[in-house]
């Protein structure tokens, strides 16, 4: 076996093992908890800021709770000038996939389709940079997909 290769199963084997025998995840309590927490302290800030900036351009914004498709979830719903009734938003849900533990989902919907934007093992990834930087990019699709 080429080394580059036995080199790369390697580190894939060890990353295995690690998540393989990583604790056990929170509870379904404590993860809600934390998620709420984040969702109150980073989350609904940097959703508001863009929403306020949204509605300096003339848009009608509004950040919106357990309307996504998964609950319990947090959504910037973007209220674009000139578009009606499309689902163009930006959110961030905790899903419950069988044989995975609960994890928070970061998605857009860009009228039509959703897109999945990344996926958090814990409530605590979600800093404010990365919920920053993540809502912008989010919005900038949403704006890109329905200019005309």
């Amino acid at each position: 076996m080429k080394e580059h290769n036995r080199l790369r199963l390697e580190r894939l084997t060890q990353r295995y093992a690690e998540r393989s025998g990583a604790a056990l995840p929170p509870s379904e309590a404590e993860f809600l908890r934390a998620f709420t927490e984040v969702r109150d302290r980073v989350l609904r800030p940097a959703m508001e800021e863009i929403a306020a900036e949204l509605r300096r351009a003339g848009h009608a914004p509004e950040v919106v709770l357990d309307e996504g498709p998964e609950k319990p979830s947090i959504e910037l719903a973007l209220g674009l000038q000139g578009v009606s009734g499309l689902r163009n938003r930006v959110g961030i849900s905790v899903v419950r996939w069988e044989g995975h533990p609960l994890q928070l989902l970061a998605y857009l919907e860009a009228s039509p389709p959703r897109f999945d934007l990344e996926r958090f093992a814990k409530a605590e990834e979600l800093g404010e940079d990365r919920v920053e930087q993540l809502l912008v990019d989010a919005v900038e699709h949403i704006l890109a997909c329905n200019a005309p």
